[in-house]
């Protein structure tokens, strides 16, 4: 089935509450920029990325310029073929950022288009058995008093998570110690705990902030240093005590495929809506060390 028509949309999303995290700084709004891809029998698929307020325009002009009239007319079903042609015409302007974020929408759109056209869910398209997935509640709550950390702690558990994550990169690591820890108390000693530091320190300073947190046993450090430093990366899980989360600023398989490579990550963190969408974040999802590969 041809592809008859490439939609995109940019919005902004204003937040009842301003949030904040240690590299970010306040965030007032998101920007949620789609794409919805329709074919010749007018079946739709819409796939999406985001912003935390900054960029959005250079990805929706991306997908409404160069890759809505460059898809016109192509087999809807070709994603793979879609996918190796979008990234070479945008390749020499990108490999990565707002090419990147371009890229997972349409592409996320054109999984979509293909899961309704098959009348499944796309995790039944993509091979999956089971539709339940443990989720944790992470709140962008830095700046929060710890009465508001913990009130956002008990609304969440009401909702039924059963695992928090909280941000971490207060400018003094004392202060992140004795929230972790009060979130420890609160929660009880069993209960899964990640924490979050946002790309905050240097990487001595992320081994001794994972060494500090150590005793709180939570289930990750996630983005401890910024992402380009990949042997940075690789000292924190091996000097820091604590496993290691990252990824969410990596933007191809070829990153991720480094960071894995070198034993920089412990669980590794594509978002779909930035690494390239459903057809990269599965390749990296089937990433291994070559240490344990079979």
């Amino acid at each position: 089935m041809l592809i008859r028509e490439v939609v995109a949309n940019h919005y902004t999303i204003p937040l009842p509450v301003a949030l904040s995290d240690s590299t970010h700084g306040t965030i007032k709004g998101f920007e949620l920029i789609t794409a919805r891809v329709r074919d010749a029998e007018g079946a739709e698929g819409t796939g999406y990325t985001y912003t935390v307020g900054a960029g959005g325009a250079a990805v929706h002009a991306l997908v409404a310029r160069d890759l809505a009239p460059f898809l016109v007319g192509r087999h809807a079903d070709l994603i793979e073929s879609h996918w190796q042609a979008m990234w070479w015409a945008l390749h020499y302007g990108g490999r990565g950022g707002a090419q990147a974020l371009a890229m997972s929408a349409v592409d996320i759109a054109l999984w979509d288009l293909r899961a309704r056209r098959q009348g499944a869910p796309l995790w039944r398209v993509l091979g999956g058995f089971d539709p339940r997935v443990p989720c944790y509640a992470g709140g962008i709550d830095l700046d929060f008093s710890l009465d508001a950390l913990l009130r956002q702690t008990d609304e969440n558990l009401a909702r039924g998570f059963r695992a928090i994550k909280m941000k971490v990169g207060r400018p003094s690591l004392r202060d992140d110690v004795e929230r972790v820890g009060a979130m420890r108390r609160h929660l009880g000693p069993d209960f899964p705990l990640m924490v979050d530091a946002n790309m905050r320190w240097s990487v001595d300073e992320a081994i001794r902030a994972a060494r500090s947190l150590a005793e709180l046993a939570p289930v990750w450090l996630e983005e401890p240093t910024i992402p380009d430093d990949v042997p940075g990366h690789a000292r924190i899980v091996r000097e820091g005590g604590l496993p290691v989360a990252a990824g969410e600023n990596l933007h191809t398989l070829y990153e991720f495929r480094q960071l894995i490579a070198a034993g920089g990550v412990t669980f590794p963190e594509p978002d779909v809506t930035s690494c390239g969408g459903v057809t990269a974040f599965m390749k990296i999802c089937h990433l291994r060390r070559p240490s344990t590969c079979r």
